[in-house]
């Protein structure tokens, strides 16, 4: 099957109707993939719009803000996080509550690093890459369902946006959780891949009204590889002139996230918007993976 252009994509896009004002937030939308979503989205909506950008820079929200359209229903925030922390993750989240005055219609969450350490814990004792790409990510949805849930119920939509990679997976190995015995770049990409395939699977048995999508979002050319070592960096040079423009990958994605197919339940996609097949995973595994999850991101006790 062809894939549409990008042209009927961004006009698909533009051409997507509320009768309410949406609310979306996205985290980790100082730069690159998010940034590029939120501007997409900014613009189909005409401005019409209540967003909320999370991450760390505020000079960059500033700007991207700025560029927005402005009519007189747009809203535009913006909340300061270290989205490594789960403290932080809970706080943003607290002041996120604050500022939405009814549902939540959309969560886009891309928040993201690279680097080419082996395990490296934050303060909290989790690595940062499985911190960002994934724990932090589920944080957000178990401290905002209740809001996405009250969309679903007020028939608005209600949907999730996961953007990682769906498809880089291994069977997860539940001797190491975390991967704090047995880590490398290659693994911790892989069983990240599945952890967030599973839950996937899990949070949509428990919250069936709403759309839960992981989608990969191909090359994109992004400040994620800032830290790559210097021996890599020629490699990374080549491999940019293969790679969509962050504002490219924003309208793929806000095209997935806006999608009448993928309204209700849980999809694995692949750049374009297409459902993949994905490794699975039986009951056993999701119990113990969502267990490990509860107690690293459990604030009331030491990790």
């Amino acid at each position: 099957m062809s894939k549409p252009s990008l042209a009927a994509i961004r006009t698909s896009n533009l051409a997507a109707r509320w009768s309410y004002r949406p609310t979306a937030m996205f985290v980790g939308a100082t730069s690159g993939i998010g940034e590029g979503t939120a501007k997409a989205f900014a613009q189909a909506t005409k401005g019409r719009a209540h967003i909320i950008i999370l991450g760390r820079s505020r000079e960059c929200a500033d700007q991207i803000i700025a560029s927005f359209p402005q009519t007189p229903e747009s809203r535009y925030d913006f909340i300061q996080c270290d989205l490594s922390l789960m403290t932080n993750v809970v706080a943003a989240a607290n002041e996120a509550k604050t500022k939405i005055e009814g549902p939540l219609n959309y969560l886009v969450l891309s928040q993201g690093m690279s680097h080419a350490k082996g395990f490296t814990p934050t303060s909290e004792g989790i690595d940062i890459k499985l911190a960002l790409h994934f724990y932090s990510r589920w944080k957000f949805v178990d401290e905002l369902y209740p809001l996405l849930e009250k969309a679903a119920a007020e028939g608005q939509e209600a949907r999730i946006l996961n953007v990682m990679d769906p498809k880089k997976t291994k069977p997860i190995d539940v001797t190491d959780f975390g991967l704090k015995k047995d880590y490398s770049i290659i693994r911790c990409g892989q069983q990240n891949s599945a952890y967030n395939n599973v839950m996937v699977e899990e949070y949509t048995r428990r919250y069936p009204n709403l759309s839960i999508a992981h989608v990969y979002p191909g090359w994109v050319k992004t400040g994620i590889a800032r830290n790559t070592p210097m021996y890599a960096k020629p490699v990374v040079a080549g491999l940019r002139l293969l790679c969509k423009s962050p504002e490219e990958c924003g309208e793929w994605m806000l095209s997935a996230l806006l999608n009448e197919k993928y309204k209700q339940g849980g999809f694995f996609l692949e750049e374009f918007g297409e459902e993949i097949e994905i490794l699975k995973h039986g009951e056993e595994v999701r119990k113990l993976l969502v267990e490990h999850y509860r107690k690293e991101t459990d604030l009331s006790s030491p990790a």
